[in-house]
Parts: C-alpha cells; sequence; structure tokens
C-alpha cells in the first residue's frame, strides 16, 4: 500500500516512530498525499496541535479559525512529502480519515521536496483536491466549539502563566479575544 508522509526534515531514509498526543510511538501516515502535505508543517510543538481541516466528497478542506490563516502559516515553508510502501502493521488507530499507523520504522522511497508549500496546495486547489473555509464563512457554532477547546488547552497547561510556551504565544497572537 503506498502512503505518505510530510514533515518538515528533509534527506530521511527511514521514518521512526515518535511520541504522539495520542500516547504511543507511531509513524503517521496517509493514503491522501494533501493530508500528508499538511504535516509538513507545525504551526504549533508538541504536545500541541493545529490542523484545522475535514473533508467534503474526498476533497480535503481547510478551516481558517483567523483570517488568512492559511496562508500565514503555510506560505513561504518548505516541506517535504514522502512516499512509502508500507505493507504490514499499518492501521488507523487514530480514527482520522485516511490517516495510518504504524509503530514500526518505514522504509522511505521517494522524497519529493515542496519549495512553497502554500504554492503546491494553490495546485491542489485548481485540480478539486483542496479547498479553504476561509474565517469569514466559518459558522458561528463551529468557531464557538474552536474557542472552547483553545480556553480548555490555555487552562489545562497553564499557558496564560507562560507567555514563553509557543503555544502561548500561537493563541495570543491568533485568538486575542481568548488572551485578554
Amino acid at each position: 500500500m503506498l502512503l505518505y508522509h510530510g514533515s518538515c526534515v528533509g534527506g530521511l531514509t527511514q521514518l521512526k516512530p515518535f511520541l504522539s498526543e495520542h500516547g504511543k510511538a507511531y509513524v503517521y501516515l496517509s493514503s491522501n498525499p494533501v493530508v500528508a502535505l499538511l504535516y509538513a508543517v507545525k504551526p504549533v510543538p508538541k504536545p500541541f496541535s493545529f490542523y484545522p481541516y475535514g473533508f467534503d466528497s474526498g476533497k480535503v478542506i481547510y478551516s481558517e479559525y483567523f483570517e488568512d490563516c492559511f496562508k500565514k502559516l503555510y506560505q513561504g515553508k518548505t516541506g517535504f512529502l514522502y512516499e512509502c510502501e508500507v505493507a504490514e502493521n499499518a492501521e488507523n488507530a487514530t480514527a482520522i480519515n485516511c490517516a495510518y499507523t504504524t509503530e514500526s520504522p518505514v522504509k522511505v522511497c521517494k522524497c519529493i521536496e515542496i519549495k512553497d508549500i502554500y504554492e503546491k496546495f494553490a495546485e491542489y486547489r485548481k485540480e478539486g483536491l483542496f479547498d479553504i473555509k476561509p474565517f469569514d464563512r466559518i459558522p458561528e457554532k463551529e468557531m464557538a466549539f474552536v474557542l472552547d477547546d483553545m480556553r480548555s488547552t490555555i487552562e489545562k497547561y497553564g499557558l496564560k502563566n507562560d507567555m514563553n510556551n509557543p503555544m502561548s504565544k500561537f493563541i495570543a497572537e491568533n485568538f486575542p479575544m481568548l488572551w485578554n
């Protein structure tokens, strides 16, 4: 089975498991190269994540939870899309559509360097594989859910007491209504 992995690190010949927010050491892979490439950018460091995407009839839809979110996070960033042939131990342990994990190292078959990830996603849009739901079209109920989740993260990790934490800076800059 051909699977993909997005990374900000190039030149890998093998993908090794790492501890994730799911509590186990996994190699994360996707059957969808569009989804995999989203993960070539790390908007926030672990144990946090910020990948607001979903699916509509097979198309990947990225929801902008702040103005120009996608452009701000992806434009000008270089990333790597790895192709891997995985035959054993890959499973959908996270219940995320098209996502696979394995606890075993995975040999890389091919690595494609993407000089500007934002531009690559513009190509995916033209091909009908990707779209952006802009900030001004996010339903109020959906935004309320996102803001509640951010408030919970702020409380759980005591982020208002640690302005040196990269997640504190991310929330303060992009969701100032939660910070003040």
